[in-house]
Formats: structure tokens, sequence, C-alpha cells
């Protein structure tokens, strides 16, 4: 796991352009960056939560883990993203958080942290504004995984992967049927089954992990019906 500067991060990265140079540098003392390795484990659900996590490079993943191994996946996070930031007001991370790809993630202290939240009202409503966009993604997805069939869950798990990860109709992000599973809370087998179903339908095309959508207007009419 190699480190590198934050000096870069600090200086370019339009979350911390509010901070004075005084709280900059506050920051770079007290925060690393790290690389972690596709698949490799960021932080364990449950854990003594003593950092926030910015990602600025690659791509990961947070998810619930239950006691049957069957993982649910809350959101894909794509640099340079705050993850996991309700851990902010609780002593234990309430997500794991794995690299999908290889990425890089700034891990600050969290009293730092608390101190520049405290005394900089700027950057304190940044957060704030993360946190209400993050409780928004929460209720939508609780509201498909609990009224909506395979299908409309599917199509939400990939409208969601256009609009929001990959900005983009075309979804090249290494993401395997697996996870595409997790996402939408159905199993792997399913998800193969569903991607064959719209591939053949003329809404999405596939080419082995890519896939790119065609209709988008029709899946946005399966999301609908549910």
């Amino acid at each position: 796991m190699q480190k590198y500067s934050t000096e870069e991060i600090v200086a370019t990265s339009e979350h911390f352009e509010t901070l004075t140079p005084e709280e900059k540098e506050l920051l770079c003392q007290k925060s690393t960056v790290l690389q972690y390795k596709k698949g490799e484990a960021i932080c364990k659900q449950g854990a003594f939560a003593n950092h926030i996590m910015l990602i600025t490079e690659g791509l990961v993943k947070t998810y619930l883990e239950s006691s049957n191994d069957k993982n649910l996946i809350i959101s894909f996070i794509t640099p340079t993203n705050w993850i996991e930031l309700a851990s902010i007001y609780d002593e234990n991370f309430l997500l794991s958080v794995a690299a999908v790809k290889d990425s890089k993630v700034m891990l600050i202290d969290k009293t730092a942290f608390m101190e520049l939240i405290t005394a900089n009202s700027v950057f304190s409503n940044g957060i704030v504004k993360q946190l209400t966009l993050n409780k928004k993604h929460y209720f939508k997805k609780i509201t498909s995984l609990g009224n909506k069939q395979l299908h409309g869950r599917f199509a939400d798990a990939l409208l969601y992967l256009s609009k929001e990860v990959a900005l983009s109709n075309i979804i090249n992000l290494g993401i395997t049927r697996k996870e595409m599973g997790e996402y939408a809370g159905i199993s792997t087998e399913s998800a193969i089954r569903l991607l064959s179903e719209l591939n053949h339908d003329g809404i999405i095309e596939l080419e082995g992990k890519i896939i790119t959508i065609l209709k988008e207007n029709l899946l946005i009419k399966l999301s609908q019906i549910g």
C-alpha cells in the first residue's frame, strides 16, 4: 500500500478551495493518500472510524455486509467524491468500502476534519449538502428495493450507473455481473439473464463488460412500471 503526497490534492480540489492557508496546512498535516488494489478492502462495516475519506483516483463501492454472505451495494463512488460521510457523527463505519479498480483514497484525521467544519462555515455547508444528496440517494434505493420487481430494480441500476457514475450511455467501469446484481438486490444469475434479455430486445448492447444503453426511454419505462 503506497503513500502519496496530499499537498497537490489540497491545492487543486474544489472541496478545499474555501479553506484558509492555515486550514489547508492543517489538512495536509493530518491527511495521507493511500493506493488500494482492485478488490482490496478500504474499511469494514462496524470498524472504528477515525478518518474521513475522499477518493482521488479509480472507483470504489460502498456496501452492507450480511451474515449470509450476500452483500448489498449502496453506491459506486468516482473521483473526487467523499466516501462514507455518515461516519463523521458515528464512532464506527456504517458501510464497508472496497476498491472496484485500482484506486487512490485520501484519508483525513476525523478530529482535524471536525475542526475544519467548526471553523469554516462555507466548508461545512458543502459537507451538509453532500450528506443531503447521499440521503436522497438512499431514499431512492430503498424505494426501488422495496417496491419494484426484478426488471424495475435492474433498470434502476443501469440508469444509476449511466447517469450518476459513468456519466455516459456507455458503461465501461469494470463492474462485474455479481456487483451489478448486488447493487440491484438480485442474484448474479438474474443479472446475467436480464442483461441478455435487454441485449436481445435492443435496449442495450453488450460487448464484454461494456454496456451501451441504446434506448434509455425504454429503461425509464421499465423503471416506472417497476
